[in-house]
């Protein structure tokens, strides 16, 4: 980077200081996660709530068939602790809601998107500007993706460009693809927006929604405006809805199920794995339990309480094994 005609090391000194938040180590998330260590950002906080699968391999460039089975964000961060060991590596294997997120997110410099959902977008959003931290947006599927970059305070935000856009689930990643190309293209842009943004530069994307077709090789932009009628940042501090007072179930694209607790804890695991070990299989991890129970279910415990529950038919069943293993 120092070789570059308009980089400085001032400059490589703001990237060594700052925390950039990934909220997703998927498709768009794992080749950013790659370009963000690569370049030397000083913190990289990986947020991912689900585990790595063998369908994830041929577009999840962070992770290899070793990583099958593991948090996708424990795994993501000792693969690029490898690469860089110099970055800091902070790993939360939650889902983000209404009730974590910006306990989640603060102390971040940037946020980067690679998220799949509406929904968890507007939540992100919705912190973002609580917080009053940059957000570089992105969605791709097929050979299409979209880009933008929202900064509280200059710019419109992600509600201003998608009004009451909702998903639509026979337009998943999961029914219909993505190319692995146009992730690779999509995350670059978004590393590059995080570098302007991170030396003070104006980014290329504020105010801006870039298209690409990786079909036919086209890059469009078109300019966009905040909304004054926006439920969200036309008023000072946006209402992030409360959270329910039982564990969120979320079927993941897999098939899975991921449990994420009422709040953020910090769970014993080593007193957990002794009280249950009499009755299902415990594997100890460094943080987190992969426990096998005898009728069929397997669970992947996190240290914050979270979990992906795998060979269950429904959430129900998903809510029953989680709260069986953390006997509520």
């Amino acid at each position: 980077m120092l070789v570059l005609k308009d980089f400085s090391e001032e400059n490589m000194e703001s990237i060594i200081r700052s925390t950039v938040s990934v909220v997703g180590a998927g498709g768009l998330g794992s080749p950013s996660l790659r370009l963000l260590s690569a370049i030397g950002f000083g913190k990289l906080r990986i947020i991912d709530r689900d585990i790595v699968e063998l369908s994830n391999i041929q577009r999840q460039t962070v992770f290899d068939t070793s990583d099958i089975g593991l948090p996708k964000a424990e795994a993501a961060a000792s693969n690029l602790e490898r690469m860089n060991p110099e970055v800091e590596y902070e790993t939360v294997s939650l889902s983000l809601d209404e009730g974590n997120a910006i306990d989640i997110l603060k102390g971040s410099d940037l946020i980067l998107d690679g998220l799949d959902s509406f929904h968890s977008r507007r939540i992100l959003n919705k912190a973002s500007i609580t917080l009053k931290i940059p957000y570089v947006f992105a969605g791709a599927i097929e050979y299409y993706a979209n880009l933008s970059t929202f900064i509280p305070g200059r710019t419109g935000c992600l509600e201003c460009l998608v009004g009451d856009a909702t998903d639509d689930p026979d337009n998943t990643c999961a029914q219909v693809g993505v190319s692995p190309t146009l992730l690779s293209i999509a995350a670059s842009i978004e590393v590059r927006e995080a570098v302007l943004l991170a030396t003070g530069k104006e980014p290329k994307l504020m105010n801006r929604l870039m298209t690409v077709d990786i079909d036919d090789l086209s890059f469009d932009f078109f300019d966009i405006t905040k909304s004054e009628t926006c439920p969200t940042c036309s008023v000072l501090t946006p209402e992030i809805p409360k959270a329910t007072n039982k564990p969120r179930v979320i079927m993941l694209c897999s098939g899975n199920y991921s449990v994420t607790p009422t709040e953020m804890l910090t769970l014993d695991l080593d007193s957990i794995a002794e009280r249950i070990g009499s009755r299902f299989t415990v594997t100890r991890r460094k943080r987190f339990l992969q426990i096998e129970t005898e009728s069929g279910p397997s669970v992947t415990l996190m240290r914050r309480g979270s979990a992906v529950v795998k060979d269950v038919k429904s959430p129900e069943e998903a809510l029953e094994t989680y709260l069986e293993i953390m006997n509520y």
